[in-house]
């Protein structure tokens, strides 16, 4: 008899799972919800998995799970796993990197939720506006009681968004839907960087990673939204953030190891680029000793950028647009899948 168990370390509604349920499979909830997939160990990751019963992790065909957790012990433990569905945005993060030759020697397939588009676009929408607004030095002075400049605070500027020029890295799902916002909402010039250079929609210029540099010192936003694999790995080096020009802003709701920290901190002290929005770091949680947590010109959010409030129910809708093909040996029918490119 076939699998037919699925194994997840999110927890779903009732609801969400008696639509799995109908279809003639077992759900089975495995995870900690007080674990961070990106600041833990893949071992500390997939104990809830470890701790189930043999016969339930033997029956298991699928599991909804972070794919750079996936090692041969926890496919071991999952014999005739063939399907990881990966509730996240991005295959990669910090130090954890999904292994693709184990998943290839294992005919593992990954599907990603593809679900970020819209909550991670809205927050860069945000991020430009508070950064161009002084957000962050007004809530300040809020707090402390300071309704304009006290003497130690200057008059802040607001900037006009309107017209300016965004530079998007990687022109994805969340790359086109950013474009598409600031561009239809505040006419900004959209320049993309992509793999090949191809055109997309809702960009007015379309560059491969041979042309950032030159592009570079033409945004008012350098927003980063692509995946990370070797290709990119601090691809804002230091030498890039020096080619920014000086009231420029840097936004990253993707992956910290996009960006060279201690080069992106000395610009930032030094006043060399603007400011910056951050979503995510080098180490997450991001260490309480980091100096981005001190500057006035930062801000800081935990990883969020991608959360909705349907997020579970979206995760699931994803892996049921799936099942059918999956069952029935249609892999090459699945959507989503991310083995081929490995991002």
């Amino acid at each position: 008899m076939a699998p037919s168990t699925v194994i997840s370390i999110r927890r779903f509604s009732a609801e969400d799972v008696a639509h799995l349920e109908t279809r003639g499979v077992r759900f089975v909830f495995a995870g900690n919800e007080k674990l961070d997939p990106h600041g833990v160990t893949k071992d500390q990751f997939a104990a809830g998995i470890y701790a189930l019963p043999e016969e339930i992790r033997k029956d298991a065909f699928a599991l909804i799970f972070d794919c750079f957790h996936v090692t041969e012990r926890l496919l071991d433990a999952c014999p005739n796993v063939r399907w990881v569905h990966h509730p996240g945005a991005g295959v990669n993060t910090g130090e954890l990197w999904t292994d693709w030759d184990l998943l290839a020697r294992r005919d593992v397939t990954v599907t990603t939720a593809k679900i970020h588009g819209i909550p991670i676009s809205e927050m860069i929408v945000a991020y430009v506006l508070a950064l161009a607004k002084h957000l962050p030095q007004f809530f300040d002075r809020q707090r402390r009681h300071v309704y304009r400049g006290d003497g130690t605070d200057a008059r802040l500027p607001n900037l006009i968004v309107d017209g300016m020029t965004a530079l998007i890295l990687g022109t994805g799902n969340v790359g086109a839907e950013a474009a598409r916002k600031l561009k239809t909402a505040f006419r900004m010039t959209t320049i993309g960087i992509n793999s090949d250079g191809r055109p997309v929609e809702h960009f007015d210029e379309t560059y491969t990673l041979a042309g950032l540099d030159a592009a570079l010192p033409r945004a008012d936003f350098v927003i980063t939204t692509s995946v990370l694999v070797e290709a990119t790995r601090n691809v804002m080096s230091r030498e890039r953030i020096a080619l920014m020009k000086p009231g420029a802003f840097l936004i990253n709701p993707s992956r910290g190891g996009l960006i060279d920290e201690p080069a992106l901190v000395d610009a930032l002290r030094e006043g060399r680029i603007a400011g910056a929005a951050l979503d995510t770091f080098a180490v997450e949680p991001l260490p309480q000793d980091s100096p981005l947590w001190d500057l006035p010109n930062v801000i800081i959010t935990p990883h969020v950028s991608g959360g909705r409030p349907d997020y579970n129910t979206a995760v699931m809708d994803r892996f049921l647009e799936n099942l059918d093909a999956f069952r029935s040996g249609r892999r090459s029918e699945m959507t989503g899948v991310a083995n081929t490119k490995r991002y």
